[in-house]
């Protein structure tokens, strides 16, 4: 009786949390190399922050390539999801995963990391920070920093 009992009370659980609580999706990450490195929030979220864990770019990582100079990021924001927080997280989750909105980042691991607050904007900006972008501006912009070409984004592994 009494492990019955734990298996309502555990299957109740899985019900209402779901199961990414339990097993987080974002597993095997590498290093991003000059102590920049993934970071995961409550397994909903990739991110990616520097050796002071300052997030760099938030959101979801959907894609990234990086060598000893670049990181390279296809990132999808929550907030992209009109009245997100307005939401419940079931329908929010649906609705995110359905988006296609994608933008772009290039983070320049060699440059000094200079933080700027944008007062007009209210957010805080990085100097080895670009983006974010539309793709057309990001490949544009990536020739322009000169990133190589064979560096190409591969999807996060879930």
């Amino acid at each position: 009786m009494k492990q019955f009992r734990w298996i309502i009370l555990i299957t109740i659980f899985l019900h209402f949390w779901g199961c990414e609580y339990i097993i987080c999706p974002y597993q095997d990450l590498p290093d991003l190399g000059n102590e920049y490195k993934f970071e995961t929030l409550n397994c909903k979220t990739l991110e990616i922050v520097n050796s002071e864990n300052t997030v760099m770019i938030e959101g979801v990582i959907l894609e990234y390539a990086f060598d000893k100079t670049y990181i390279l990021v296809a990132q999808r924001p929550w907030d992209c999801i009109p009245n997100v927080n307005k939401m419940r997280y079931l329908d929010a989750k649906k609705a995110f995963n359905e988006s296609k909105f994608v933008q772009f980042w290039i983070i320049n691991k060699k440059q000094q990391n200079i933080y700027k607050y944008n007062d007009s904007l209210k957010i805080a900006t990085y100097s080895n920070v670009y983006g974010p972008f539309t793709y057309l501006t990001f490949l544009k912009k990536r020739k322009e920093l000169g990133v190589p070409e064979n560096l190409t984004l591969t999807k996060a592994k879930k």
